[in-house]
């Protein structure tokens, strides 16, 4: 896909995979400054992806962590429809 989709839209979305198994909700974004864009590297899936947006530590928090945030390199991500945005695999193909 081209073009731009903005963040806002992306924040909160429910993911499902190629098999219409649900992913997880996209709970933070990452990217990095290309001259004066900035260029989406991966989705971060889940609710230590959510904490960690926030500066979180589960760790810290709370004594244990809840493992690592489900990352989506964007190629993988499928956003022709930005409100329903999808893996162009199986979710375990991720992992």
């Amino acid at each position: 896909m081209s073009g731009k989709v903005h963040v806002e839209l992306l924040l909160g979305c429910r993911v499902l995979d190629v098999n219409d198994r649900v992913v997880g909700r996209i709970r933070s974004i990452h990217a990095r400054r290309r001259g004066h864009d900035y260029v989406v590297e991966e989705y971060r899936i889940g609710p230590t992806a959510f904490l960690e947006g926030l500066g979180i530590s589960t760790a810290r928090m709370i004594g244990f962590q809840w493992g690592e945030p489900l990352c989506i390199p964007w190629q993988k991500l499928d956003l022709s429809d930005p409100e329903r945005p999808r893996l162009r695999c199986a979710k375990e193909e991720l992992q």
